[in-house]
């Protein structure tokens, strides 16, 4: 049987532009990864670092739209290769800024050219206005998208039927206690 591939077009916006965000993550994570031992996830810290300066967890949380636990496991493997530094705070000394190192530097200005040029050339068929036209309505997008999910995730504080049923079911760790 010979079967045509769906077209993507017909597709959801949701559906569309998670395939293209797996086909990014997995083009820039074979490249990166190959060349450089880094991937994505790691990219996203360190360029956020670069642009932002001195920064604590919480706010590249934010900045990259990452789970708070991957981006703790990711700025401790990058301290542990010296790509990053951590500064203990003066108040609390559970919350650690964390910086470019002199070597993380120095391996951001070896990938900000190679990330500028594979954007360019993924971007290379748009024209500048639909370019600027692009980021517009990523970021409208992602605006709504955060609108929604912070909304949904209220009413489920509001309403705690609806957030019970959404709970795992518990698993009972106690044996019945015997009939005497």
């Amino acid at each position: 049987m010979n079967e045509r591939p769906t077209s993507r077009r017909r597709k959801s916006i949701n559906f569309r532009v998670h395939a293209l965000e797996s086909s990014l993550f997995k083009g820039a994570q074979q490249f990166f990864g190959s060349r450089f031992g880094i991937g994505v996830p790691e990219m996203r810290i360190l360029s956020n670092l670069d642009s932002e300066g001195e920064l604590v967890a919480n706010q590249l949380v934010a900045l990259t739209a990452m789970d708070k636990g991957l981006v703790s496991r990711i700025l401790n493997a990058l301290h542990k290769r010296r790509l990053l530094l951590a500064s203990e705070s003066p108040t609390d000394a559970r919350r650690r800024s964390w910086a470019l190192s002199r070597n993380g530097r120095a391996l951001v200005e070896q990938l900000r050219p190679l990330w500028k040029q594979r954007e360019a050339m993924i971007q290379a068929d748009l024209s500048p206005q639909e370019h600027e036209l692009l980021e517009e309505l990523l970021e409208r997008l992602f605006i709504a998208s955060e609108k929604l999910r912070t909304e949904e995730a209220a009413a489920l504080q509001d309403d705690p039927k609806r957030a019970r049923r959404r709970r795992p079911a518990q698993v009972r760790t106690r044996q019945p206690e015997a009939a005497e």
